[in-house]
């Protein structure tokens, strides 16, 4: 074996320009892999630490039923049409009532254009909400407050971010803007989250909140629920609550499971199959890379066999094996495959960090991720490099021989 490998790294250094060109291939299909699943396995964890740093101690409750992970795959549809949310205020009022409830708050999530003097966002998420809302996220602001009682209708808070955008700072305070054709006057800056992706569903720092009324008055007067965050006095019964809401809502709703209620890590975990669904698709697009790669590698391998034709007649007439020609072949294969391998983990592993920065959360370093991309290069190179090797191990020594005489 070791004498296979002498050979097999002196023949790969040869050709340095071709072993070069042929792993690339594989460089690129490892870099794409490793950079989807870091990614996806980042954002799983980011909203698991939120759900965590709440002590399990939040319910939240969605509209429409609950998708499996095979669902999510089998109609993933970018482009696909939301339908109208099932919750009512008057699901929102009948939980508030429960002895059991600690704090309620609603989210009412419309999209619209926001405009000021330096600059304008034309599609803002815009929450509509109550001042609990802060409280279970425990979301502070600087300058200025959250919305709350005391607030009218036309006032509203802006996410960090989009102050900057909008003002070219976090002062706020007075400041007049417009908000889907409708002047408003800012009361506060949240303070930067910089979690972009989290259990709410919406980018804090790029969102402007507004009360509850004044989203209402932006649809015809009716609430259009979307979700809701719901604590619960005893974090030990959390369990018994859960069964409770789901109680409420199938008697209000007819007895419709048109509603997903969670609790706890489920939340985290509801979260994470909708970004499992685009990790598994786009990891799949990913391994056509790889596939193409192989194909490079086998391909070279036996214009290889072709060209050293000779070589292998020499090494068989001085006593070396089929095996022995085999596992030269299939080694080479394997350095070029796992050499890839080894440089696209690192070039995965580093666009994913500089992605990262922008998306404010860490990407996930795991073995798991590390061994997926290294396993299937190595995988890569026994598929598309055995059949190279087989023919290069069957080939007679004396026809061998004999052709460049």
């Amino acid at each position: 074996m070791s004498l296979s490998y002498r050979i097999a790294v002196q023949s790969l250094r040869m050709n340095h320009v071709r072993t070069a060109l042929t792993t690339l291939g594989i460089i690129i299909g490892v870099t794409s892999v490793t950079l989807v699943l870091a990614l996806g396995a980042g954002a799983e964890n980011s909203v698991r630490g939120q759900v965590n740093n709440l002590e399990d101690n939040v319910i939240l409750v969605t509209s429409g039923a609950k998708p499996s992970l095979d669902e999510n795959i089998r109609h993933y549809n970018p482009y696909g049409i939301s339908a109208t949310s099932s919750l009512t205020e008057q699901d929102f009022n009948a939980i508030r009532l429960s002895a059991h409830v600690e704090q309620i708050a609603p989210l009412m999530i419309l999209n619209g254009s926001v405009s000021a003097r330096f600059g304008s966002s034309p599609n803002t998420p815009i929450v509509a909400t109550t001042p609990e809302f802060a409280t279970i996220l425990g979301l502070s602001t600087n300058p200025g407050q959250f919305v709350d009682s005391s607030t009218t209708r036309d006032t509203a808070v802006i996410g960090a971010k989009l102050a900057n955008e909008l003002f070219g700072s976090n002062q706020v305070l007075g400041q007049e803007f417009t908000l889907k054709g409708r002047p408003h006057t800012a009361v506060g800056a949240l303070k930067a989250t910089d979690t972009p992706i989290n259990l709410s569903g919406v980018d804090l720092d790029h969102a402007v909140f507004i009360s509850f009324d004044d989203g209402k008055s932006f649809n015809q007067g009716v609430a259009q629920i979307q979700q809701m965050l719901v604590t619960v006095k005893d974090p030990s019964n959390i369990t018994n609550v859960k069964g409770e809401i789901e109680k409420i809502l199938l008697a209000n709703h007819a007895s419709e499971h048109d509603f997903t209620v969670l609790a706890g890590q489920d939340i985290a975990e509801n979260g994470n199959v909708s970004f499992r669904a685009v990790v598994i698709l786009t990891t799949l697009v990913a391994t056509v890379t790889l596939v193409v790669g192989g194909i490079g590698i086998m391909n070279i391998m036996l214009v290889g066999v072709s060209e050293r034709t000779r070589e292998i007649g020499i090494r068989k007439a001085l006593g070396a094996t089929n095996g022995h020609i085999l596992n030269q072949f299939l080694i080479e294969a394997l350095i070029m495959c796992l050499t890839g391998g080894i440089i696209g983990l690192a070039a995965g592993y580093g666009l994913a960090f500089l992605i990262a920065i922008q998306l404010s959360f860490e990407p996930a370093l795991t073995w798991q991720i590390a061994a997926t991309g290294l396993g299937m290069a190595f995988g890569t190179g026994i598929i598309f490099g055995l059949y190279p090797a087989i023919k290069a191990a069957r080939k007679d020594p004396i026809e061998s021989l004999r052709q460049y005489q």
